[in-house]
């Protein structure tokens, strides 16, 4: 080990020039580095990050638009569809849901041979409501497989009515067959409100 080091103190004693400026040409090359290189390597390196965050932000960006493009256009579908239900499939007013409910049900219960014993009707409506309701209690008489047939006939009309409660008793025994006490209803669209909404 003395021997090397003595060997490197003589280079350097008898080379001192050279020496010199390879320790300058070192000092000159880190301080190089130190100042200029590393610092451009950090700034392009946070550049690829800063690169790569806003593409990750782009697409995150692009998912959340297509997510709200898709449920625009489903609320316009929903929209488009309830505007169709209200103005293809329910009464223009009150008058045409009782004209709809009373000979639609007096029909089907003389089709299916039924006595209506009893018929009565009220409305109500929710404030700010554009539907008003027409609600239908009915007091049926007749054979239990007719009774069946009357209820899946009203299920399947192509009118809007909604059957909200069924009383099925047996009638008196001087009466052969069931009683039904049927409460439905059908909803109509409010002129008034429309009116009052519309400029």
């Amino acid at each position: 080990m003395n021997r090397t080091l003595a060997f490197v103190r003589r280079v350097i004693a008898e080379k001192r020039v050279v020496a010199l400026l390879l320790a300058i040409g070192l000092i000159v090359d880190a301080g190089l580095y130190a100042l200029v290189v590393y610092p451009e390597f950090v700034r392009v390196e946070n550049a690829g990050l800063r690169a790569a965050a806003a593409s990750a932000g782009l697409e995150a960006a692009r998912r959340r638009f297509e997510t709200a493009r898709l449920a625009a256009d489903g609320m316009a579908r929903a929209e488009a569809g309830l505007l169709a239900f209200h103005q293809e499939i329910l009464p223009r007013d009150l008058s045409g849901a009782r004209a709809l409910t009373f000979a639609r049900l007096a029909g089907l219960a003389s089709e299916h041979a039924l006595l209506m014993e009893r018929r009565a009707s009220a409305t109500d409506r929710e404030e700010d409501s554009l539907l008003g309701r027409l609600q239908v209690s009915m007091l049926l008489s007749g054979a239990y497989r007719d009774i069946r047939r009357f209820i899946h006939a009203i299920e399947t009309a192509p009118e809007f009515l909604v059957i909200e409660e069924i009383v099925l008793s047996r009638g008196d025994e001087s009466e052969d067959g069931e009683v039904l006490n049927l409460m439905l209803s059908t909803y109509y669209r409010h002129h008034d409100h429309a009116e009052r909404v519309e400029p």
